[in-house]
C-alpha cells in the first residue's frame, strides 16, 4: 500500500522594489530589485539549468531537514534602458541625418547571488534504504566568505566529512551557494526609411557585452576530492552544458 502525505512547509519574506520611467526625452527605464529568503524542509527544482532536489533524510526528525531553499537566491537586480539618441537626427546634411541620426541605444542588466545548493548524498549509511547526507565539522563555516572564494575552492571543503556508518549525515539540505550571474547585453538600432512607407532596419545585438565568464557548479561530491569545491566549467549543473538561467 502506498501512501503519499504533505510533511514539507515552507516560508518565503522578500523586499520588492521597482522603478519604471516612461518615454521622456527619449529614455524610458524600468529596473526591479528583489531581496528575499526562502526556507523550507523538503521541495525539489528545475530552476537554475539543474535538478536539484532536497529529499527529505530522516522522516522522524523533519527539523533537520530545514534549509535555504533550492529555488533560494538573496538578492536579484535587473534594469532594461532604452535611449533615442538625439545627436545628428536634425543635422542641415542629409547624407550625416540619414547615417548618423535616429539611433536607438538599448540595454538589459541582470545582477544576481547565487542558488543554494545540497552536496552529493553519500550513500544508505544508516541500513535504512535512504541516501545520508556529509556531515559538518564542528566548528567550521561551509561557505566562504566573498572576497577569499575561487574556482579551486569555492567553499569550505575543511567543513564537510564522510558520514559514518550507523549515522545520518549532519549537513542541511542545501549548505552551500552556487556562484552568481552577472550580464549586459546591449543592443543598437537604425531605421533607414525611403520610398515613404518603407523602411530597412539595421541591428547589432550584443549578448553578454563584456564577455564575463559565469562560473558553474563546483564538485559537489565529497567522495571526488580531487573536485570537490573545484569549478570546472561555466554550466550550473555538474559536468554537463545548461545555459537555462
Amino acid at each position: 500500500i502506498g501512501v503519499t502525505k504533505s510533511i514539507g512547509n515552507s516560508i518565503y519574506h522578500a523586499l520588492q522594489l521597482k522603478v519604471e520611467r516612461r518615454v521622456g526625452r527619449g529614455l524610458s527605464l524600468l529596473a526591479a530589485y528583489t531581496w528575499s529568503k526562502s526556507l523550507s524542509s523538503a521541495d525539489i527544482s528545475t530552476v537554475g539549468g539543474g535538478t536539484y532536489l532536497g529529499a527529505v533524510q530522516n522522516y522522524f526528525d523533519q527539523r533537520s531537514d530545514r534549509s535555504p531553499s533550492v529555488f533560494d537566491t538573496r538578492q536579484r537586480m535587473s534594469f532594461a534602458l532604452i535611449y533615442d539618441v538625439p545627436l545628428f537626427a536634425k543635422a542641415s546634411q542629409a547624407a550625416v541625418r540619414t547615417l548618423l541620426g535616429g539611433w536607438q541605444l538599448a540595454t538589459i542588466v541582470t545582477e544576481q547571488a547565487g542558488f543554494s545548493a545540497g552536496l552529493t548524498t553519500v550513500g544508505d549509511t544508516t541500513g535504512t534504504g535512504v541516501s545520508s547526507r556529509a556531515s559538518v565539522v564542528a566548528g567550521q563555516e561551509t561557505n566562504l566568505p566573498r572576497g577569499t572564494r575561487s574556482r579551486d575552492r569555492w567553499f569550505n571543503i575543511a567543513a564537510f566529512t564522510q558520514t559514518p556508518l550507523g549515522r545520518f549525515g549532519t549537513a542541511t539540505r542545501q549548505p552551500i551557494y552556487l556562484p552568481g550571474l552577472s550580464q549586459v547585453d546591449f543592443s543598437a538600432t537604425k531605421n533607414f526609411r525611403f520610398l515613404e512607407s518603407h523602411s530597412l532596419q539595421f541591428r547589432a545585438e550584443f549578448f553578454n557585452f563584456f564577455n564575463h565568464v559565469n562560473l558553474g557548479a563546483p564538485g559537489l561530491d565529497i567522495r571526488q576530492p580531487d573536485r570537490f569545491g573545484r569549478i570546472t566549467s561555466s554550466s550550473q549543473t555538474e559536468g554537463a552544458t545548461n545555459d537555462a538561467r
